[in-house]
């Protein structure tokens, strides 16, 4: 037991406090008027398995408008090939009713400079705990 440990618990110790009897009965009260827990487990959704239902519904949610798209698309018919442009922004229409706009990504430029930022980040977290075992020990 530490030094404030023992000082706080003899400043407890000598505090002197009173209930009134209206206080007294009031927590005499509340005492009586509790019941025990009910002891049966009572079987509760947690939000894992509602993330879970959420999900799946989506996914056949999902599935269902492939399918249904795709069916819907076989029996209009075939779908005519249109040349695609190599340039960024062109536009490819699958049918006349689902313009779809292609560009072109730029992976290299952003994932290098994650990639930069990530070592910078384990070069700080190393030096840390460095300095953090230096004056551990």
């Amino acid at each position: 037991m530490d030094k404030m440990e023992r000082q706080l618990r003899e400043d407890a110790g000598r505090i002197k406090a009173d209930l009134s009897p209206e206080l007294q009965e009031r927590i005499r009260a509340s005492l009586e008027s509790t019941r025990p827990a009910d002891q049966t487990p009572r079987k509760t959704q947690t939000p894992g398995t509602t993330l879970w239902w959420a999900s799946s519904l989506t996914g056949l949610a999902a599935a269902a408008l492939v399918i249904l798209l795709i069916n819907w698309n076989s029996a209009n018919g075939p779908i005519e090939d249109e040349p695609v442009s190599a340039t960024p922004g062109a536009a490819l229409s699958i049918q006349s009713n689902f313009p779809l706009i292609v560009e072109t990504a730029e992976w290299a430029t952003p994932l290098e400079e994650e990639l930069k930022n990530l070592q910078s980040d384990l070069e700080k977290a190393r030096e840390n705990v460095e300095r953090d075992l230096r004056i551990s020990f």
